[in-house]
């Protein structure tokens, strides 16, 4: 008895864990969407690289890119489309358990960190980031999404160098 009401609930978490991935999913097929999802067979691949492991700024790259999972940009100007990522955005932190990490506004862009705690201090195990605003005088909506066990200090300076729309805002969480 106990084990069917056990997989009953199993098969009905599946739907809703499922369905916390697809929300953001759905934009990747999207016209009016850029989108750019790196998975862990490209970061198992990269760690495999023969690169000169002698260089300590090479070296923080493989550590990071060891530990990720996926990392997920999805961006767009139509403002419609922003909205519906916006309410997504809200919806998946309203049905996980991420944290609010940090929130700022300036004169164009307002910017919002939600995270999950990772295996040690200053690691996450899933960094999400909704930015809204104007860049370069259009409007903007940015989900970045980064899974994996992260160290928050070397995170940034990767999205800053995959130019990652926002990734500016990424330095001011460190």
């Amino acid at each position: 008895m106990k084990k069917s009401i056990l997989i009953v609930l199993a098969i009905l978490m599946v739907p809703v864990i499922g369905n916390a991935q697809s929300k953001f999913e759905r934009y990747e097929k999207m016209r009016e969407v850029s989108a750019m999802v790196i998975t862990s067979n490209m970061f198992k691949l990269l760690a495999e690289i023969d690169l000169d492991s002698d260089d300590p700024e090479m070296q923080q790259y493989i550590n990071l890119i060891e530990n990720l999972k996926n990392i997920k940009v999805i961006s767009t100007e139509n403002t419609g489309i922003g909205a519906e990522m916006k309410q997504d955005f809200n919806s998946y932190i309203g049905s996980s358990s991420l944290e609010k990490l940090m929130s700022f506004k300036d004169e164009k862009k307002n910017v919002q960190f939600y995270s999950k705690p990772g295996s040690q201090k200053n690691y996450v195990s899933e960094l999400l980031m909704l930015m809204q605003g104007e860049e370069d005088g259009k409007p903007m909506t940015v989900v970045l999404s980064i899974t994996g066990d992260i160290d928050l200090k070397e995170v940034s300076k990767l999205a800053k160098d995959l130019e990652v729309p926002g990734a500016e805002q990424l330095e001011k969480v460190n």
